[in-house]
């Protein structure tokens, strides 16, 4: 078994060069990616977070509409919603992680268990996920037996290939907790604001201003992280949350009469 052959002169400085440009400190492609996707989790908690207590305080706005009770019962309403709903997403986002990462951590233990036990079945495994991307079965047996000869490479690749999983495990169960929980809140706050200064009919109006213009904003952010048109995400984001005012003015009317419920009217 020879060494690898050296590249040629003229192409040396250009490897060495593309090997400089790699800084380990600046992350790699796919940690950039990661770092967007992260996004995600915020545009998912903020959203959630406007939604729901969006369509809780316009519902309990209805329901309680020209009674004595009206703003006290709002103003609570959507604060414990907000705060149960915090605790709810942060405790969710928290322990999804940890099982997801309790999982990977299983599934590449087995992976590595087997890559020692059973060197040709992994072998012939990945010579049929080579050949099932097109390479040709010759070449796919080249490939294989290459690779089988860089132990750390050679695990990488079975996890990656045959797992769909990174070997490099990020997963932070408590930021990940913590991160759904603060922007389920930063999203909650801005239905209940007007409630807080103002009472009556104005008080709803400001809350479905704010609202609207905290979801277009949402909106907008993830259309920019994934490349979308900034208008059309704005847009999008916005009718889904005119839906759950909607839903909350329609519920708020519907339950109490279904319910034979009547709060005491203003004296």
């Amino acid at each position: 078994m020879g060494s690898r052959p050296t590249p040629p002169a003229e192409l040396q400085p250009a490897a060495q060069h593309r090997h400089r440009d790699i800084n380990p400190a600046e992350g790699s492609e796919r940690e950039r990616l990661a770092r967007r996707t992260g996004i995600r989790e915020v545009v998912f908690g903020v959203q959630d977070g406007l939604l729901t207590t969006l369509g809780l305080t316009t519902g309990v706005a209805t329901a309680t509409a020209g009674t004595a009770v009206a703003h006290t019962t709002i103003l609570i309403a959507g604060l414990l919603g907000a705060l149960a709903g915090m605790i709810s997403m942060g405790t969710g986002a928290y322990l999804a992680t940890t099982a997801a990462r309790d999982l990977k951590h299983q599934a590449i233990h087995k992976e590595r268990d087997e890559l020692q036990s059973k060197p040709q079945e992994e072998l012939a495994e990945m010579v049929a996920i080579l050949a099932e991307r097109g390479v040709p079965a010759d070449e796919a047996v080249r490939l294989s037996e290459s690779l089988a000869r860089y132990p750390q490479l050679w695990e990488e690749t079975h996890i990656e290939k045959e797992l769909g999983i990174s070997s490099q495990l990020h997963d932070a169960p408590v930021r990940d907790g913590l991160l759904m929980a603060g922007t389920f809140l930063l999203g909650a706050i801005l239905p209940i604001l007007s409630y807080i200064f103002m009472t009556g009919l104005p008080a709803v109006l400001v809350s479905l201003l704010l609202s609207g213009i905290g979801l277009a904003a949402v909106g907008v952010l993830k259309a920019a992280v994934t490349g979308q048109r900034l208008w059309f995400g704005g847009a999008q984001v916005l009718a889904v949350g005119t839906v759950a005012a909607l839903a909350g003015y329609v519920f708020g009317v519907l339950l109490p009469h279904a319910f034979g419920l009547h709060l005491p009217a203003t004296g």
